[in-house]
């Protein structure tokens, strides 16, 4: 990518890893100033290469005990629609990942669940409402135990 550097590739690995690094940390593994470490980040955010920033939050918390992969095989992989009938699914609170890939299934959502009647619920309303012309079948698997998530080792 233009205009980054080997510095900038490694402050952006340990930013994924501890979005709460300090500038003085990320500093002393680079050997820049807390000031100049800004100046890259800032640059970083700007290029688009730091997309946001969040926290892993045990899904527990919000009284949500079932992680699900849904992959959805559309019938029409390559629809122009597909992004405005998405727009829905990605602003629902339990919904965290949303990839569209090759292969078999094109469409993966990952989401966490209170149960698996609300799972079912969100099944349902995927099916009829949001994809029912777009969507041939569906698969979902449930997640029974999480090692790494968003690049970093939970165990």
């Amino acid at each position: 990518m233009p205009g980054v550097d080997e510095i900038d590739e490694i402050i952006a690995r340990e930013l994924r890893k501890n979005g709460r690094v300090t500038l003085t940390e990320l500093g002393k593994k680079v050997g820049l100033t807390p000031s100049a470490i800004k100046n890259r980040i800032e640059k970083l955010e700007k290029l688009g290469v730091i997309k946001g920033y969040s926290a892993i939050i045990d899904p527990s918390f919000f009284g949500e005990f079932i992680t699900a992969v849904i992959e959805v095989e559309l019938v029409e992989p390559d629809s122009h629609e597909l992004e405005v009938l998405l727009r829905p699914i990605l602003k629902m609170r339990n919904v965290i990942d949303v990839y569209k890939k090759t292969g078999e299934f094109q469409l993966v959502i990952r989401g966490t669940f209170r149960d698996v009647e609300a799972l079912n619920s969100f099944l349902r309303d995927i099916r009829r409402v949001y994809l029912k012309n777009f969507a041939r079948r569906t698969r979902v698997s449930i997640v029974l135990e999480n090692f790494k998530e968003s690049g970093v080792i939970l165990k």
